[in-house]
């Protein structure tokens, strides 16, 4: 799964502001037949690891098979960002590596450090990509990024066991949400998990859960002028969404565990609250919770034990809007073995390698369905897929504002906000204020 704010919150790093060299190597056409028979090589940098890792290899097996690369895998060991910061300054950056949001790729733009993509810009391209992705990759008009992998983030975890027990049906809307809740603390539960501490520090939970509100209850277009500074955290759709969030967070009893279990667990134990804890019966949380299940509770079965259902509306929609946290790919070198892997990981087929294996939806509207190995992975890409026709599908907004506001100065706020609801004025002032100072308007 991919773990950019963590990463950039234990940083703290401020790429922005350093001056990035740029890189050596000129357009390549792809080698001779005896070149690709040998193997092009090519080295891809990220912070994929374990099952993570052993699965995005699965991709890189199959662009060696029928790409004719030699891809050689490098893993960050620490902290990514920092990790290939120091590369480019030092002259030694991978061929192609892990960056994401505009806000991360766009220095190395400007130090000359990154090749653009025209060599993908055409129609198949475009085709099997919503013009989201397309943007999202896309800095001074001119597309530096791919991205081979989606976590949908507009989802509430349940467990289908305690659901038929508690003879309780999915809700549909935030009102359903909320009046199930209720019932639900009536028989003695505290339905909501929460994992915005711990090791490691999962604030973000908090601000997922806060963009999912806003993206529902106020649309696309308010959605985005937040996340440009358009319009004040003081303003009324994020006072509102606050607010609306406060009915379950505001709620001492609602809270499985208690708030200070809440404040000190990470998300992942959260999210095993939902299959082992009685009294726990939803959590917030992304697409990668499966793959988090899968590891920390290796006999619980999906679809049973746990699943997900679309974030409830919150007004009337024909298309429900989906947040998504990107997992993108930049190129620091061109070369033919960068340019025979960057378009194989476009190629719907090889995307498939890491889809049949599960944790993983891809954004690519071309992968096909029979590559996800269940119904719940199948019915997540087709949400993302629809929402991405309609021009519904958003980044994640704490990923897409300044650094020292999405992912340092905003998680503080909202765990303070967590621990004492009635903060929320001086919480809302208080980001404002360092929205100004990190927008400078």
């Amino acid at each position: 799964m991919s773990r950019t704010r963590l990463m950039r919150f234990l940083a703290f790093l401020g790429v922005g502001a350093l001056l990035l060299p740029s890189v050596g190597g000129r357009a390549f056409a792809l080698g001779s037949h005896s070149h690709a028979k040998a193997g092009l090589p090519v080295t891809i940098f990220s912070g994929w690891a374990s099952a993570e890792k052993t699965d995005f290899q699965a991709i890189l097996s199959y662009c060696d098979a029928h790409y004719g690369t030699k891809a050689t895998y490098q893993q960050a060991s620490g902290d990514l960002a920092t990790e290939l910061s120091t590369r480019v300054q030092g002259g030694n950056p991978p061929d192609i590596a892990a960056l994401s949001t505009p806000g991360s790729i766009a220095p190395y733009v400007a130090g000359n450090s990154l090749h653009p993509l025209t060599f993908l810009e055409n129609s198949k391209f475009k085709s099997q990509y919503s013009p989201f992705w397309r943007n999202l990759g896309t800095v001074n008009g001119k597309l530096y990024a791919i991205y081979m992998k989606a976590d949908v983030k507009s989802l509430v975890w349940y467990s289908p066991k305690k659901f038929k027990a508690g003879k309780y049906t999915i809700p549909q809307t935030w009102n359903q949400l909320i009046a199930l809740s209720r019932k639900m603390l009536k028989a003695g539960k505290h339905p909501w998990a929460f994992g915005v501490g711990g090791s490691p520090s999962s604030p973000w939970t908090l601000t997922d859960f806060l963009e999912n509100v806003v993206l529902q209850q106020s649309g696309v277009k308010v959605y985005n002028e937040w996340i440009a500074h358009k319009i004040k955290w003081t303003s009324t759709p994020i006072r509102k969404a606050f607010k609306t969030l406060s009915t379950i967070i505001a709620n001492d009893a609602m809270i499985a565990g208690g708030r200070q279990r809440a404040l000190s667990q990470a998300w992942d134990q959260a999210a095993v609250q939902v299959v082992n804890d009685p009294q726990a019966e939803f959590f917030q949380e992304a697409t990668f919770v499966a793959a988090g299940l899968a590891g920390d509770l290796p006999k619980a079965k999906a679809g049973v034990d746990f699943s997900a259902f679309p974030f409830p509306k919150l007004v009337p929609r024909r298309t429900e809007p989906v947040e998504v946290g990107p997992n993108g790919m930049v190129l620091f070198k061109d070369t033919p073995g960068s340019r025979a892997l960057m378009k194989c990981l476009i190629d719907p087929k090889a995307l498939a390698q890491w889809a049949k294996r599960g944790g993983f939806i891809s954004p690519n509207n071309n992968t096909p369905s029979s590559a996800y190995p269940d119904a719940l992975t199948r019915a997540n890409a087709q949400l993302l897929i629809k929402a991405g026709k309609a021009n519904l599908v958003v980044g994640d907004a704490s990923d897409l504002m300044p650094t020292a506001l999405g992912s340092n100065y905003e998680f503080i706020a909202l765990q303070k906000w967590f621990k004492s609801p009635g903060s929320l004025n001086s919480v809302l002032n208080g980001l404002e204020n360092e929205a100004k100072k990190d927008y400078k308007h």
